[in-house]
């Protein structure tokens, strides 16, 4: 009888280990910001190297670039960035930042996303935002919030991404979002407070929504976690091009079956240097 009443709660705690393990749903990607590359730097290859090698040890579900990717906006400096990070074995993405491409500096953002899905076929949509699925509970949206002729420290979504990014959210309604720009939506000190030009806007469609966990941006240099009042977490990331070389590897623990809103997540944020 003892021995019958040991199997019975060795099997109740045995299925409530297993429901425990199946609640820790984890989910945790690198991302990496203003990098200024420029062809022949021996420091920025050095770096990028090392950044390929760290992504192999810690080993992330995916690798975002926030922009800023090449110092100067030309073709020569884009074909050498890929090349510089094409030994990077996880899927990567990368979103536009003022310097990568505009008119002005004579690359277009077309020949820009031409090459870019020369060498990354995870990224080959030739779409200047864009979404992506890293598993079966999220949907990563990547937007473009730079301007296409010359580049500026103001940036503005424009309304087709808006009316994109809302169809998006009313299509996955049971699916967690992050998305991904360069320019933050809140800026790290109170005098940038205009970088986004329709800040208030983009914000609204934000709070409309209870199924977005994060907004990840560069642009300052800056390392910065702020949390809305809607409990939406946005992430700043420091530049990669300044010392000490680092990058933002971001873990989220969540339970899919239970998510009720992003309060109820844990994301840990952990600045990795190369």
């Amino acid at each position: 009888m003892h021995k019958h009443i040991k199997n019975i709660l060795f099997a109740l705690f045995a299925l409530l280990t297993m429901q425990g393990f199946a609640c820790a749903d984890i989910l945790e990607f690198a991302q990496v910001s203003d990098i200024h590359y420029t062809l022949n730097n021996t420091e920025i290859e050095r770096n990028l190297h090392f950044l390929s090698l760290s992504f192999r040890k810690n080993y992330p579900d995916f690798v975002v670039f926030l922009g800023d990717n090449i110092d100067k906006s030309n073709e020569e400096n884009i074909i050498g960035f890929m090349r510089s990070i094409h030994s990077i074995r996880q899927p990567y993405y990368l979103t536009f930042g003022e310097r990568d491409a505009h008119t002005l500096g004579g690359l277009e953002k077309e020949t820009y996303l031409d090459v870019v899905s020369t060498f990354n076929k995870e990224q080959d949509s030739g779409k200047n935002f864009y979404y992506f699925k890293p598993n079966k509970d999220f949907i990563c949206v990547v937007l473009d919030n730079t301007p296409d002729f010359a580049p500026s420290k103001h940036g503005e979504i424009s309304e087709e991404q808006l009316v994109w990014l809302e169809k998006l959210l009313i299509k996955y309604p049971k699916r967690m979002f992050i998305i991904f720009q360069h320019n933050p939506l809140f800026p790290p000190r109170e005098e940038y407070k205009l970088s986004l030009l329709n800040s208030e806007k983009y914000k609204q469609l934000l709070h409309k929504y209870n199924n977005i966990l994060l907004v990840s941006a560069g642009h300052y240099h800056q390392n910065l976690i702020q949390t809305d009042e809607k409990g939406i977490r946005h992430i700043n990331a420091p530049a990669f091009k300044d010392t000490p070389h680092s990058y933002q590897s971001i873990r989220i623990e969540y339970d899919s079956n239970s998510y009720l809103s992003p309060k109820n997540v844990k994301i840990t944020v952990k600045n990795v240097k190369v």
